[in-house]
């Protein structure tokens, strides 16, 4: 113990400057994990200087990524995604397709390498569940139609970010490769599907081990973790990456009875992992890069909200939801998601981006995610006070859950 104080003292000044941070973004009615990137930013090289990041920080975000992508499939309610399947999809798929056309369009200006614009037409096209959530549930519209409706968009996406990571690792040279990427991915794409099938197919499996779990919270601790990192593992070394099989381990797990035993002990430490993750984001931002650039960063930030929330409605309306319907979803998901953060620092540790092009992401991702509860708010009022809303999509009294 006796040599570590300095060490313990810096993960001291960076936890309570997380809280802090957080709480201070959650006053002011905006997410968190905006307030955990700060905090890195402020105690960095860009801020006072007192944290580095290293290997150790690097490896507890990795773990916190990997623990993310277990929790995300574990929640996920597969059976109210398949409700709203079709539109949900469909929007999704059209979305990444247009959002690779955009990053296609400015190409000549920024001279992207094709690996680029096609991880970063993914980077736009995920939205912010946690966000997305917040604002429906401010805006009164969780329980409605258009809450539902954003929920299956925002799940789709989710299950959208498991074949873009095997993407986003496989390296700058990709396309040299890319038998073997088309292989990968649709291998990945066969075992999400066919765990789709199963669970909406079957009743929920119940394992004997259940019973044994329930209440000993170390045992549901090192068994959630040794799932969840021996898939990991297991998709890690057959190259579709590690955070995949944490997804995948998640969903089949979800659909048995473990699910709640398992959710319990798992969540808080892969909360504490995933704010080590945001800390380690404000870490790698350079705030000379953001202080030289901060206009046409804030500029694109404001370019994305517009289009994506146009894009988002244009998409959902021909996908054949009711035009209010489809507007009101628009409007809770515009901003950037936090797993486009994901996607970057993997594309950084992978080749496809440099430290250039990852500042520039990093900063515009959580400008979106501070600016889009505003965003939303303000059109969302515009939208009541102008009556051009749907009145089956959005009710003065929210429905009452089922």
């Amino acid at each position: 113990m006796h040599g570590h104080e300095s060490e313990i003292l810096t993960t001291t000044f960076l936890m309570l400057s997380a809280v802090s941070f957080g709480l201070i973004l959650r006053w002011i009615k905006q997410p968190p994990l905006v307030g955990y990137v700060l905090a890195g930013l402020a105690l960095g090289p860009a801020g006072l200087g007192l944290v580095d990041y290293t290997d150790e920080i690097s490896s507890l975000a990795e773990f916190g990524v990997i623990l993310l992508l277990f929790i995300i499939g574990i929640e996920l309610s597969i059976m109210a995604f398949l409700r709203v399947l079709r539109p949900a999809v469909f929007a999704t798929l059209c979305q990444i397709g247009c959002c690779i056309l955009l990053a296609l369009s400015v190409n000549a200006y920024f001279n992207w390498t094709l690996p680029q614009v096609l991880l970063i037409g993914f980077i736009l096209t995920l939205s912010s569940t946690a966000v997305a959530l917040m604002v429906l549930q401010g805006l009164g519209q969780s329980r409605t139609h258009a809450g539902q409706l954003t929920v299956g968009v925002l799940v789709a996406q989710d299950i959208a970010v498991a074949p873009m990571l095997v993407f986003a690792q496989s390296g700058a040279d990709v396309f040299q490769q890319w038998p073997l990427l088309l292989v990968r991915i649709v291998i990945a794409l066969l075992i999400l599907a066919a765990l789709l099938v199963w669970i909406g197919k079957t009743a929920r499996q119940r394992l004997p081990m259940a019973v044994l779990l329930e209440g000993n919270v170390e045992l549901a601790i090192l068994f959630s973790l040794g799932i969840c990192f021996l898939a990991a593992s297991i998709t890690g070394y057959i190259g579709l990456s590690p955070v995949f099989g944490a997804f995948c381990a998640g969903l089949a797990l979800a659909h048995t009875n473990l699910r709640k035993a398992v959710l319990d002990a798992i969540q808080p430490v892969q909360s504490l992992l995933l704010v080590v993750f945001f800390v380690s984001i404000g870490l790698l931002v350079d705030l000379e890069y953001v202080k030289s650039h901060w206009g046409v960063i804030v500029g694109v930030t404001f370019g994305v909200l517009f289009i994506k929330t146009l894009l988002g409605w244009a998409l959902l309306t021909i996908g054949g939801e009711p035009a209010g319907r489809a507007l009101v979803s628009s409007l809770v998901t515009p901003q950037i998601g936090e797993f486009s953060f994901v996607l970057t620092t993997s594309g950084v540790a992978s080749g496809i981006f440099s430290n250039f092009e990852a500042d520039f992401l990093l900063a515009v991702i959580a400008a979106s995610l501070f600016l889009s509860p505003l965003w939303s708010g303000m059109l969302h009022y515009l939208v009541i006070r102008y009556r051009i809303h749907d009145p089956v999509a959005l009710p003065s009294n929210p429905a009452e859950p089922e």
